[in-house]
């Protein structure tokens, strides 16, 4: 029955060309639109405002460090403070420096004068990457300005002067994705969360429980068949889309293939029986397709694909973490960025076919208890058919 549900699984999926479009014509298009939205890697010429109180030459000399970093395009100079925040509120700006009177005489006198970023907190990868560059600028022309001001007052050499300004050094060293690009970090676990709800769309209306009553067959082996067909068709889905994401957008791949392959193939499992254990459960198949839907199409975000389970409530911590998709996702980039080999990962790769292995288990006592079912019902059916044509009274 295995063999033969997987048959009519495939004979299904080409004539039903739905199937096809979700699970993998618009995965290929979801790599192309990640890997043109995300090509830049990191944000750019974020607007920003600057409301200049002082105009000397050395505030203006601060401006233009701002405005010639790649980070950062300066487009409003507002008179004032009321002004930059009706910017900052249509979105027109998404950070503001502001720099006070007397600012170059003030550092002058050494009292010490205080700039002002604001940024927009209603977007946070923009305001996390404007703070981060801010802080470096800033710091580095007030290195630059106490320099000045001990050369100048006691007559110091450049390097007497520097050491003092800079007491210790320190440096940033970022591994695995040096670059810090949020396409190396978002693109692979974001193609994953689709193909993972293209698979839960397509098996969650796979059982056609009218079958059994029409062709009078044993139930069991057909979740079988179908869970296969899914498992095999997601993963190819996968490898075929995550191929071309690497070769085409250049995403860096440190690891071994056939360890993503055997990763990529527990999370279809997984989910395939999962879904092809609603199916067979639920009749109706909009409920099943609403409910495959419901289920795994916010599952991804739910997992810890942006926001760490490590800074979830303890409680959701340890729900999030009988998801598939939890031990799916950090797994899946870190094979890319690390290289990480089956071994650190096998715990997540055994949750993940344990998972499928005990749906699909229950999934076939499901059928197999339906199937008896089913069988009591046709021999309740033939003897009151016999009955009936006996003219032997029945019992109420």
């Amino acid at each position: 029955m295995l063999v033969k549900s997987f048959k009519q699984e495939c004979a299904s999926f080409v004539e039903n060309k739905i199937n096809l479009l979700v699970l993998f014509i618009i995965p290929l298009l979801v790599v192309i639109l990640l890997g043109v939205e995300l090509s830049k890697g990191v944000i750019t010429d974020i607007p920003i405002a600057v409301i200049n109180y002082d105009n000397s030459s050395f505030s203006r000399q601060l401006v233009e460090k701002f405005d010639q970093n790649e980070t950062f395009k300066v487009t409003s100079y507002p008179a004032n403070e009321q002004e930059l925040e009706k910017l900052m509120k249509n979105s027109k700006v998404r950070a503001g420096l502001i720099i006070p009177e007397n600012f170059y005489n003030d550092i002058a006198s050494l009292k010490s004068p205080t700039v002002l970023m604001v940024y927009d907190g209603s977007h946070l990868s923009i305001t996390s990457t404007a703070k981060a560059k801010a802080t470096e600028i800033l710091l580095t022309y007030k290195a630059g300005a106490a320099i000045s001001q001990l050369t100048g007052r006691l007559n110091m050499s450049y390097k007497e002067a520097y050491n003092i300004a800079q007491a210790f050094q320190f440096n940033n060293r970022v591994l695995y994705n040096s670059s810090k690009s949020f396409e190396f970090f978002l693109t692979p676990v974001l193609l994953a969360g689709y193909i993972q709800s293209a698979i839960a769309l397509t098996a969650t209306v796979s059982v056609d429980q009218k079958i059994f009553y029409e062709e009078k067959m044993t139930r069991l082996g057909y979740a079988s068949g179908k869970v296969l067909f899914y498992t095999l068709f997601g993963s190819l889905s996968m490898m075929i889309c995550m191929i071309l994401q690497i070769g085409l957008f250049n995403v860096p791949f440190k690891g071994n293939l056939m360890n993503l392959l055997i990763l990529t193939l527990g999370l279809s499992f997984s989910v395939s029986a999962f879904c092809v254990m609603i199916s067979s459960l639920i009749k109706n198949r909009m409920v099943c397709l609403v409910g495959g839907a419901v289920l795994f199409i916010p599952n991804s975000a739910m997992a810890g694909t942006t926001w760490p389970i490590i800074s979830m409530p303890a409680g959701y911590q340890s729900f999030a973490r009988y998801m598939p998709f939890a031990h799916y996702a950090n797994n899946i980039r870190d094979i890319y960025l690390k290289g990480t080999s089956l071994q650190q990962i096998i715990s997540d790769v055994s949750y993940l076919f344990a998972f499928g292995a005990i749906i699909l288990i229950l999934t076939e006592l499901v059928m197999i208890i339906a199937d008896r079912e089913s069988e009591d019902k046709e021999v309740m059916d033939d003897d009151l058919q016999g009955n009936i044509h006996t003219g032997i009274p029945l019992d109420i």
